[in-house]
């Protein structure tokens, strides 16, 4: 094999010599016999050669070229990664701002002065219960202040830090709150049963209750302004032989989505 390779290149070279001996020398059109049978010989390989040199060259580009593709792929992948992460910024944002827009407006009809305040901190094991909020004695906040949300009430500060406040939700088992119907105006009491929905008691068993009935604050005792939407009725009981009708209500606020609320600091008449 090696003297195979040797001879090859004896020969390339000697063809090369008379090649470069024709150039030099134009004037001799003849390679001579010789010359003629190295070039007979070497003829294959070069065109070997050649056709390898053409698949290098090839090969070569096609690297360079997937190369810039995986680099502008990796670019391009980033990109989209940023855009996306600028989206979901943007999309937080948007409902940010629906939200507290909602609670402006809610804000410009309620009674007294209210403070805004963020939703800071949530007990798992009493998620329809409590919820921790960023305002507190400082801000002006007092024990039993109604809280309430863009679509209406939430509950009452149980509890106040200098910087925090714990406030009860409607829905916990120590809540209850005297509401009146809005459209048969029917009166009752509207208590928490530490899950999503109220159970509404003390109903007329005489009075039509029609589901989908809105439920709104009473205004009595002072402690939650007359009018604030609680929830609405979504079926009705009526046992046989009791006194009174109840009914299961939906708080009209998601308790267990909130993020921002409003504190009345204005809002009782015991203040």
């Amino acid at each position: 094999m090696r003297r195979r390779v040797v001879l090859v290149a004896i020969l390339m070279v000697a063809a090369l010599v008379l090649l470069t001996s024709q150039v030099r020398l134009p004037e001799r059109r003849a390679v001579g016999p010789i010359g003629s049978m190295l070039l007979a010989v070497l003829a294959p390989a070069q065109g070997v050669l050649a056709r390898a040199g053409d698949a290098v060259a090839r090969f070569w580009r096609l690297y360079t070229e997937i190369g810039r593709l995986r680099a502008e792929n990796t670019r391009l992948r980033e990109e989209v990664e940023r855009l996306s992460g600028d989206v979901a910024r943007l999309r937080e944002q948007a409902q940010a701002t629906q939200r507290l827009e909602r609670l402006l407006a809610f804000r410009q009809q309620s009674p007294g002065r209210a403070l805004g305040a963020r939703v800071i901190g949530r007990d798992g094991s009493q998620w329809f219960s409590v919820i921790l909020v960023d305002r507190g004695a400082l801000d002006g906040v007092r024990r039993n202040d109604p809280v309430v949300g863009a679509e209406g009430l939430v509950g009452r500060v149980l509890t106040v830090t200098p910087t925090t406040a714990q406030v009860l939700l409607i829905t916990d088992a120590r809540s209850a709150v005297g509401v009146i119907l809005q459209q048969s105006r029917e009166a009752g009491v509207a208590e928490g049963q530490g899950q999503a929905l109220l159970r509404l008691k003390y109903l007329s068993r005489a009075r039509e209750i029609a589901l989908g009935e809105v439920v709104v604050t009473a205004g009595q005792a002072g402690l939650f302004p007359r009018g604030l939407p609680v929830g609405t009725v979504v079926s009705l009981v009526r046992e046989q032989g009791a006194l009174y009708q109840e009914a299961a209500v939906r708080p009209a606020v998601r308790l267990d989505h909130l993020e921002e609320v409003l504190i009345l600091i204005e809002g009782r008449s015991d203040r």
